[in-house]
């Protein structure tokens, strides 16, 4: 493949970030400050017996999975409310009967409108990476980026993408390459490095 998003990788993508998101939810993992001040709930015997039997969780996510679910749900950003709603439930795999009844369409527009909000996902990412100026390098168009907005993370987002790379890999490499530019340029040196996500 020559490396361009297509609806159905947006979809995996999709369905991969409400699955992280679920397991963030079930392993507890949250901010500091936002948890409960009740204690946790004790069960006796009789509760206990009555309960199903919990599925089988892999663990908390990885911090890649996390790093690509906070990606893939910055595409929702570029949605109307009505079409991010729709993408989003059918990534958590919400039946389509009742995506229907919740969104107020029919199955057939319903799943034209999701299907359009795909291919406006995919076009806006491949859009993103798509190289502006014939010939010019990834080094060129991170430089270009970062000397035009003075954010590195956000050059190196723009010039390589961030296909598997954890936020912090992502800071150290756009740290280093705005080094780089610094040392070559006047203009920018090593102690005004901006890397913000």
């Amino acid at each position: 493949m020559d490396g361009r998003w297509v609806p159905k990788m947006v979809s995996d993508r999709m369905q991969e970030a409400a699955s992280t998101l679920k397991k963030l939810r079930v392993s507890r993992l949250k901010p500091s400050g936002y948890g409960s001040s009740w204690p946790e709930i004790v069960r006796d015997m009789g509760e206990v017996l009555g309960q199903e039997t919990p599925e089988l969780q892999s663990g908390p996510p990885t911090p890649e999975a996390i790093t690509r679910m906070d990606e893939a749900l910055h595409w929702l950003h570029w949605l109307e409310p009505d079409q991010a709603r729709l993408v989003w439930m059918h990534a958590e795999g919400v039946p389509r009967k009742m995506i229907c009844a919740k969104v107020g369409m029919s199955r057939a527009k319903a799943w034209r409108s999701w299907v359009a909000a795909l291919m406006t996902i995919a076009s806006a990412i491949n859009a993103s990476r798509r190289v502006t100026q014939l010939g010019e390098s990834k080094e060129d168009t991170f430089r270009r980026v970062y000397l035009r907005t003075g954010n590195a993370s956000a050059a190196y987002r723009d010039a390589f993408g961030m296909e598997g790379l954890s936020q912090v890999t992502l800071k150290q490499r756009a740290a280093r390459l705005a080094r780089k530019i610094g040392d070559k340029s006047d203009r920018h040196t090593s102690s005004q490095v901006t890397v913000v996500t």
